[in-house]
């Protein structure tokens, strides 16, 4: 085989071909990795915040720091510091610092139930002023499923126990709902006793209303009819027993008229001879004492005392001066 010549044509410039592609696709890896680091964040100015948490399980360095959903940062070192709890520092981009206020807490946090962990920034007073780089934040521990499956065991549990007694409470043969449910169903046969007597009633009842009810309606009506006919009568005779009423009460009326007019002329004829009455008593006395004289003296005349007995004087006197 015919070796190449040095001098061919398609090897000039081969050396300075080869160090231009080397150039290029260097610059293309530092052109991406900068674009990478400033797409991260790794080439943007960052502050530190710490917090320090009761145990450090699931934090790993490099997990994401995000705040209402977004990444500010990442977690730099997590270690266990003099009081076995742990330190964890966070690298927050500058830029969102504005947003993070002193009383804001950090929050351990899961994509879902088995996505990545990651630090979340919440709450702070909204006029408060931002915190500043070395700002230490309160972390608020959450429950992991572990602590969950364990708390809602401590939910359920008593639960599962009050249920399980009141199963036990339920089936007991000597318990309150088996002597319930035993008068229930004695209750309910004395009611289908009652039923039968009732039905049976019921029919009595039929029975005798078929045969009776025509009879009473019968008299019923009778009883109506002699209303009816009494009333009629009593319509009739009503008018003329109202006249005579009305004539018999104006004779009352004219009677009772007359006796006050008599009355009265019966009172005033006494008012007037009251003044009188002694003066005529008085003569009266007189008058029947020289009568009683007289006839005294006409019965000791001859003949009158052959056929008159003499009276006693002193009787008629004394009667009459009573």
């Amino acid at each position: 085989m015919k070796l190449l010549r040095d001098n061919d044509p398609r090897f000039q410039w081969l050396s300075w071909r080869v160090g231009a592609f080397v150039g290029s696709a260097a610059m293309l890896l530092i052109m991406l990795v900068v674009l990478l680091g400033l797409k991260q964040g790794y080439f943007v100015p960052k502050s530190r915040l710490h917090f320090v948490a009761e145990n450090g399980k699931g934090m790993l360095p490099g997990m994401q720091v995000r705040l209402s959903g977004f990444k500010i940062g990442v977690v730099d070192s997590v270690a266990l510091n003099e009081q076995a709890k742990v330190d964890v520092e966070l690298l927050v981009e500058e830029r969102y610092l504005k947003w993070i206020k002193p009383d804001s807490s950090a929050l351990m946090q899961q994509e879902g139930l088995i996505g990545d962990h990651y630090i979340e920034i919440v709450g702070g007073s909204p006029n408060a002023p931002p915190v500043e780089d070395g700002a230490k934040l309160t972390f608020a521990p959450t429950m992991g499923l572990s602590e969950i499956a364990l708390d809602l065991r401590g939910h359920v549990l008593p639960v599962i126990d009050s249920v399980q007694g009141t199963l036990d409470y339920l089936n007991d043969p000597q318990g309150d709902l088996r002597a319930t449910a035993a008068n229930v169903r004695r209750l309910s046969t004395e009611l289908h006793e009652t039923r039968a007597a009732v039905d049976k009633l019921l029919a009595n009842l039929d029975r005798l209303t078929g045969e009776q009810v025509p009879q009473v309606l019968a008299s019923t009506d009778a009883a109506l009819r002699r209303t009816e006919r009494i009333a009629g009568e009593l319509e009739q005779r009503l008018p003329g027993m109202l006249d005579r009423l009305d004539g018999t009460l104006g004779a009352a009326q004219g009677a009772a008229s007359e006796a006050r007019s008599a009355a009265g002329t019966l009172r005033r004829a006494v008012d007037e001879a009251a003044p009188r009455l002694p003066s005529l008593i008085r003569n009266t006395d007189d008058l029947v004492i020289g009568g009683r004289q007289v006839l005294d003296g006409a019965s000791r005349a001859w003949p009158l005392r052959l056929w008159v007995s003499p009276p006693d004087a002193s009787a008629p006197l004394a009667a009459s001066r009573e």
